[in-house]
């Protein structure tokens, strides 16, 4: 056999020669260093690849246990806020009925003591209102002082902060109203057409600003009972801002500007 073997050996060498004989040698060296490089290589990356699943894993739970810890401390935070928030919510809402019950008492207790004798004009005609200075009402309208509005409603500016723009822009061009109703008896004393509050320009234009132009026009196509439409007018607008504001929802932007400027015009008039 191993003559055999010589046999065929010195017959391929024979055949292929020495440079054939390398040639082939040297394949399959390469490919044995090849499949020792593939499998040290394969055996490295499996290696490296169960480290860093276990170095991920590790990282994953101390991740997930860093997160567990903010997400508690955030939210005792919110707990703490929303608990604060509460509070706050609470004495503001306090705050907002104390100063709606004033208002409320204010506008009553100003209707009350409302001069009776211009009160009564609501159902004279306009030349009974002109005669008032020349008969029995004479002393009681001498008796008028422009001051005493200011009276009826007492310290009611300091809720304005809780009572908001809207509810007291109304409040504002209410007293004017009325404000300017008194000036004009008091100025009848040397003027009676002054009296006729409800042609006065500065009345009218508070009239079309507050309630509208098609209020406006209700309020000229009037024959008396004006001052009773002026007190129903008031009371529907105001009742329902006080609602508006007792809910928590916030006033438009429409009703804010129109607040705004209404309440513009009144200090223009008044400076």
């Amino acid at each position: 056999m191993e003559e055999f073997s010589k046999v065929v050996l010195t017959a391929v060498t024979s055949s292929l020669g020495t440079a054939g004989l390398i040639a082939i040698l040297g394949w399959l060296f390469r490919v044995w260093i090849g499949e020792r490089l593939k499998s040290s290589l394969k055996h490295h990356y499996d290696q490296q690849l169960e480290q860093l699943k276990a170095d991920l894993k590790g990282q994953g739970e101390a991740n997930l246990t860093h997160l567990k810890s903010e997400v508690d401390r955030q939210a005792e935070q919110l707990r703490i806020a929303a608990s604060s928030f509460s509070e706050v919510q609470k004495a503001t809402i306090v705050r907002k009925i104390e100063a709606v019950d004033a208002l409320w008492v204010g506008v009553l207790h100003a209707r009350r003591a409302f001069p009776s004798i211009i009160v009564m004009t609501d159902a004279l005609t306009r030349s009974e209102i002109l005669d008032l200075y020349n008969g029995e009402a004479r002393s009681e309208l001498l008796t008028l002082k422009f001051g005493m509005i200011t009276e009826f409603f007492g310290d009611l500016p300091r809720y304005r902060p809780y009572l908001g723009e809207v509810v007291w822009a109304h409040f504002a061009n209410y007293h004017a109203l009325l404000s300017r109703i008194v000036y004009l008896f008091v100025q009848g004393k040397t003027d009676q057409t002054k009296m006729i509050w409800y042609e006065d320009e500065y009345i009218n234009q508070l009239v079309r600003r507050v309630f509208g132009e098609e209020k406006f026009t209700e309020f000229e196509g009037l024959f008396g009972s004006r001052l009773t439409w002026m007190h129903g007018q008031f009371d529907s607008m105001l009742l329902q801002s006080i609602d508006h504001l007792l809910s928590g929802k916030a006033f438009g932007a429409e009703s804010l500007a129109h607040a705004q400027y209404t309440l513009g015009l009144l200090s223009s008039k008044a400076s």
